[in-house]
C-alpha cells in the first residue's frame, strides 16, 4: 500500500513537472508548432537577399500577423477553453504514405497503408493527419506516455478529420486484437454516421465488427435489457448519433468499462442540441473506464485510460459548453488555411423570385458538363421545395438544360435518402438542393459548386456548407452568395474565418434575366397548383414531374 501511494506521489511529482514544459522541444521532439512555423518564415525572409526591400518588409509584416493570429488564439483556448491544455499549431507538412514508416518513430499498420493507396487511391497525408497521427498513434502502448491525452481537433472542413481517429482506431484494432466493444464513435446526425460506417468499411478489416444503433428495434422490443447487452457485446465499434446513444447509456453502464476510444464528431453541433447532455455523458464514461483500469486485476498492465477526441471545424465557438469535461492532459490541435480553397462571388437579391431568377441564370451560364455537381442551400425544407420545383419545371418546359435536379430532405425515407446522396456522390445526380441537414460532414469529394440560396443567421453555418468543396483533391470550386444587403456582414464574417482575402460581386445578363422573369410568369401558375395538389396527396410530394408530365395530369 506504502509502494503504490509512493509510486503515485513520484508520478504526480513527474507530471507537475512536465506540465511546465508544455509546448516546450520535450513535447514536439526538438521545437514547438507554432514557433517553429513562425521561425521558417522569419529564416526564409533573411535568407532571401536576392528580394527588394519592398518584397522583405511585407514578408516581415505577414510574419508579424502570423505570430499576432498565434498568439490570439493560444489566449483564446486558454480562457475560454482548458487553461492547461497543450496547443499546437499543424503545419503545411504532407508525408508520403508509402513513407510513413520508414520516416516516423510510431508506424501504421502495413494493411492500412496499402488500404489508403490502392482502395482510397490517397498518395499523401494531409496536413493534420501527418501531425496528429504521431501523437494519437502512441495509444496503442497505454496512456503511460508523456505526448498522449485527449484530443481536440479544430481544422477546417474536408482537410481529413475522419482518417485522423480511423487510422488510430484501425491500427489499434490490428495491432492488440481486442475482440472487446472498444471504440464508441458520437456525431450530430444520421448522414454522418452512414459516412463514418462507409470509411471504415472501405478498409474491409478481417473479423472487425461494426454497426450503428438501431433503435426501432429497442422500441418494439419486451427483452430490451437482453437487447441492449447483445449489441454491444457483439460489437466492436459503435458509431450513432449521441440522442440515440444517451437513451440506451444510463441503465447500462457495466457494458462500457473496457471502452478505449470515445469519439465526438461535430461536437459542436452536438452540444447545440438541447436533448443531449454530453459533458455529462463523456464524464461518465470516463469513470467507468477509469475505475476499471484501476481495478486490482488491471494493477500491472498497462493502462488504457478513456482516449477521447473533441472534433469540429468551429470548436472554440462552443468552448463555454466543453468547460465541464473532464479530460486527461488534453492536447489542441488547429490548423488555419493560408490561402484561398475556392472561387467566391456574390450577387444581391431583393426576395425569393430574383433568387430563382439568378439561380437559373447561373446553371445556364456554366458550361454543359455531364459531371457538373453542384449543392444548393436553402434555408429551410419548404423553400428548397419550392425551388426543386421550379427548377425541374422550367428547364423541362425551356428545354434548356437537362441535368438531373433532386431534393434532399427528412420527408423522404431513410432508404431513398441513402440512395439520393449515393447517386449524388457518384455523379447520377448533378444538383442537389437541400437545407442545412447535410452542410456538415458530407465527403463531397467531386463537388464543383456551392450556391447559398439563402444565408443562415450565423457565419459558422456558411463555413460547414462551403466545406463540402475542395475536399482533398485539392482542386478549387466555386461559391455563390445570394443576399440581401443586412446579410454581407455574415457573409464576409465566414470569409475571415476562412482567411478569403475577397469575395467578387457579381450580376447576370440583364437581359436574360428579363427572359427568364418572362418564362417564370408563365409556369407560375402551374408550380402553385403543384404544391397544392402535394398537400391534398394528389400527387407525390417527393417525385420529379416535367412540364409535360402536369399538361398530360391537367394541372
Amino acid at each position: 500500500m506504502t509502494s503504490s501511494i509512493y509510486i503515485d506521489n513520484v508520478k504526480r511529482l513527474i507530471e507537475n513537472s512536465y506540465e511546465k514544459l508544455v509546448n516546450s522541444d520535450l513535447l514536439n521532439e526538438g521545437k514547438n508548432a507554432i514557433e517553429n512555423d513562425i521561425n521558417t518564415k522569419i529564416n526564409q525572409n533573411s535568407n532571401n537577399e536576392k528580394n527588394s526591400k519592398d518584397v522583405e518588409k511585407s514578408g516581415k509584416d505577414d510574419d508579424k500577423s502570423d505570430e499576432l493570429e498565434d498568439k490570439t488564439k493560444v489566449e483564446d483556448i486558454r480562457s475560454t477553453l482548458n487553461s492547461n491544455c497543450r496547443i499546437i499549431k499543424i503545419n503545411d507538412d504532407e508525408i508520403e504514405i508509402s513513407k510513413w514508416n520508414s520516416l516516423k518513430r510510431n508506424p501504421i499498420n502495413e494493411y492500412i497503408i496499402d488500404a489508403l493507396i490502392n482502395m482510397f487511391n490517397f498518395k499523401k497525408f494531409l496536413p493534420c493527419q501527418s501531425c496528429i497521427l504521431e501523437y494519437s498513434l502512441l495509444y496503442k502502448n497505454g496512456s503511460n506516455s508523456f505526448l498522449t491525452g485527449d484530443i481536440y481537433i479544430e481544422v477546417p472542413t474536408g482537410l481529413g478529420k475522419t482518417l485522423c481517429y480511423t487510422i488510430t482506431i484501425l491500427d489499434y484494432f490490428l495491432s492488440k486484437k481486442d475482440n472487446s466493444f472498444f471504440c464508441l464513435i458520437l456525431t450530430a446526425t444520421d448522414e454522418l454516421v452512414q459516412q463514418i460506417l462507409n470509411v471504415i468499411t472501405k478498409f474491409n478489416i478481417k473479423n472487425l465488427k461494426f454497426q450503428d444503433i438501431n433503435i426501432n428495434k429497442f422500441n418494439s422490443s419486451i427483452y430490451f435489457d437482453e437487447l441492449v447487452h447483445n449489441t454491444f457485446d457483439n460489437c466492436n465499434i459503435m458509431v450513432t448519433t449521441a440522442n440515440k446513444f444517451e437513451s440506451l447509456f444510463y441503465s447500462n453502464e457495466h457494458l462500457f468499462k473496457d471502452l478505449k476510444f470515445l469519439i465526438i464528431d461535430e461536437v459542436d453541433k452536438i452540444v447545440s442540441i438541447d436533448k443531449t447532455n454530453i459533458c455529462s455523458l463523456v464524464n461518465s464514461l470516463t469513470k467507468i473506464v477509469e475505475k476499471n483500469q484501476n481495478a486490482s486485476s488491471n494493477l500491472y498492465r498497462p493502462k488504457y485510460f478513456l482516449q477521447k477526441y473533441l472534433v469540429s471545424a468551429t470548436l472554440c465557438k462552443v468552448s463555454d459548453n466543453l468547460m465541464p469535461l473532464n479530460l486527461y492532459r488534453p492536447i489542441f490541435f488547429y490548423y488555419t488555411i493560408n490561402k484561398a480553397r475556392n472561387n467566391e462571388f456574390y450577387c444581391y437579391t431583393k426576395n425569393t423570385n430574383k433568387k430563382i431568377y439568378n439561380t437559373i441564370a447561373l446553371i445556364q451560364e456554366i458550361p454543359y458538363d455531364d459531371f457538373l455537381s453542384m449543392m444548393i442551400f436553402c434555408s429551410d425544407e419548404k423553400r428548397s421545395h419550392l425551388l426543386f420545383r421550379y427548377l425541374t419545371i422550367y428547364f423541362s418546359y425551356t428545354n434548356t438544360v437537362k441535368y438531373k435536379i433532386i431534393e434532399y430532405n427528412h420527408d423522404l425515407s431513410s432508404k431513398r435518402r441513402k440512395t439520393i446522396l449515393k447517386d449524388f456522390l457518384s455523379n447520377k445526380i448533378n444538383i442537389l438542393i437541400c437545407s442545412n441537414s447535410i452542410a456538415r460532414g458530407l465527403d463531397t469529394v467531386n463537388l464543383k459548386y456551392v450556391i447559398n440560396f439563402d444565408i443562415p443567421m450565423h457565419y459558422n453555418i456558411l463555413t460547414h456548407r462551403i466545406g463540402r468543396l475542395s475536399r482533398y483533391n485539392g482542386r478549387k470550386g466555386t461559391v455563390y452568395y445570394f443576399i440581401k444587403q443586412s446579410e454581407r456582414g455574415i457573409m464576409m464574417r465566414s470569409g475571415k474565418e476562412r482567411n478569403v482575402e475577397s469575395i467578387n460581386k457579381s450580376c447576370f445578363d440583364k437581359k436574360k434575366l428579363k427572359a427568364i422573369k418572362r418564362n417564370i410568369a408563365k409556369i407560375k401558375k402551374l408550380v402553385k397548383n403543384v404544391i397544392n395538389k402535394e398537400q391534398s396527396n394528389i400527387i407525390n410530394r417527393s417525385k420529379v414531374y416535367h412540364y409535360d408530365d402536369l399538361i398530360k395530369l391537367n394541372l
